[in-house]
């Protein structure tokens, strides 16, 4: 499970508008709404974690770093 702090996560909506897009291709997302800034986790491989990042930041989100 990779966890990813990510900025502007506002509310519910957000998460909903990046699980949408990326659930499909990257499989369960969750989103800790209760966090800040928001911690994104999803279970890929390494060799996912730049097209995830960028997919995610194509939606108006911005990765801060990945929480080892």
């Amino acid at each position: 499970m990779k966890k990813f702090q990510v900025a502007n996560i506002h509310c519910e909506n957000c998460a909903k508008t990046i699980k949408n897009a990326l659930e499909d291709e990257f499989g369960e997302i969750y989103i800790d709404l209760n966090s800040e800034p928001r911690l994104v986790s999803v279970d890929i491989a390494d060799s996912d974690v730049d097209k995830f990042k960028t997919e995610i930041e194509d939606l108006g989100f911005e990765v801060l770093q990945e929480v080892k």
